[in-house]
């Protein structure tokens, strides 16, 4: 979903530039670079922290459903081993409450799955949104006419050799948090 996400909004944001810069390809002066945003995100200092955030949050919900299955696997084992003294309904009885367990532990699963990738899109989204800022910045500022995001919006070309921003926005985008603090 993340990546959908991402592919999705860097598309229109590079069709919106190729609109906009339509008159521009006609002059001779077509400026281009690429940027990586997933390299600004997982290299700046805010991305990483970003990251280590949801990380500890999915490792705490890893540990919490690999709880629940080994309680599960116990409970099955149990049964297992117990199945041969049990009468036809109790056996009955506890199959269902297995497959009952085993049903809810497959739910919160995946809802805690959506729960992460809803808590992902909104810690990123404000980054996004900054990064975006910057790239447009960075553009104004070299004169860059179009900027192409490869890597999610699966965007290949071939040409000569562009200016790669990548590097300069996530130095950019590490120093606005050190601005934001004076």
């Amino acid at each position: 979903m993340q990546r959908n996400c991402f592919k999705h909004l860097f598309m229109l944001a590079g069709i919106s530039v190729l609109l906009t810069a339509i008159p521009v390809w006609a002059s001779d002066s077509l400026k281009i670079a690429v940027i990586d945003f997933n390299k600004c995100l997982q290299q700046s200092d805010k991305g990483l922290k970003a990251y280590k955030g949801l990380k500890e949050k999915n490792d705490k919900i890893s540990k919490e459903l690999e709880g629940k299955q080994e309680e599960l696997k116990k409970l099955y084992e149990e049964f297992v081993r117990r199945r041969n003294v049990l009468s036809a309904d109790a056996r009955k009885d506890r199959e269902n409450e297995l497959m009952r367990k085993d049903e809810d532990l497959r739910n919160l699963s995946r809802k805690k799955e959506e729960e992460m990738r809803k808590e992902t899109d909104v810690v990123l989204q404000p980054l996004i949104a900054e990064l975006h800022e910057i790239m447009k910045k960075v553009a104004k500022e070299d004169g860059y006419t179009l900027i192409l995001e490869g890597k999610i919006a699966m965007v290949y070309y071939y040409a000569a050799p562009v200016a790669d921003i990548t590097d300069k926005v996530i130095k950019i985008f590490n120093d606005t948090k050190k601005d934001k603090k004076k």
